[in-house]
């Protein structure tokens, strides 16, 4: 079994690759709800909406065009931005990535002594989060 490595993933935020990530995640969910009639002993559910939200850990490049996008989002630019994480790289045909649209909802700036300057982003999803194949 092959497994995909942090070393594989690649960000983009529109079409530009985000160099500088060190971490992502994302989390997708699905509202429930609650169907059950009078007189039954269990609950029931039926799937209403889902959503999406994401969180970058980077590095802070001036340089980097697509850090810089998202920094320039995150100081109250209420544009959505296309995400797309290609966790398993980026080989046409071959692997798969997910992708959506998102507002940056929170960023949190980090700098220490013995370190460089780093963000912390946060993503909410708007609209679908979709799987691909990479072309």
């Amino acid at each position: 079994m092959a497994y995909a490595t942090g070393s594989d993933a690649v960000i983009k935020i529109g079409s530009d690759t985000l160099t500088q990530c060190s971490a992502f995640s994302i989390d997708k969910t699905v509202d429930n709800a609650e169907t059950s009639a009078i007189g039954t002993t269990s609950k029931t559910f039926v799937n209403t909406l889902d959503s999406f939200t994401a969180s970058l850990e980077i590095f802070y490049d001036e340089s980097d065009q697509a850090t810089a996008a998202i920094l320039a989002a995150a100081v109250g630019n209420s544009a959505a931005v296309s995400v797309s994480f290609y966790y398993e790289g980026t080989a046409a045909g071959v692997d798969k990535y997910l992708t959506g649209n998102g507002l940056i909802s929170g960023i949190s700036w980090n700098g220490e002594a013995n370190g460089v300057f780093t963000a912390s982003v946060s993503i909410t999803g708007t609209g679908t989060l979709t799987e691909a194949t990479a072309s």
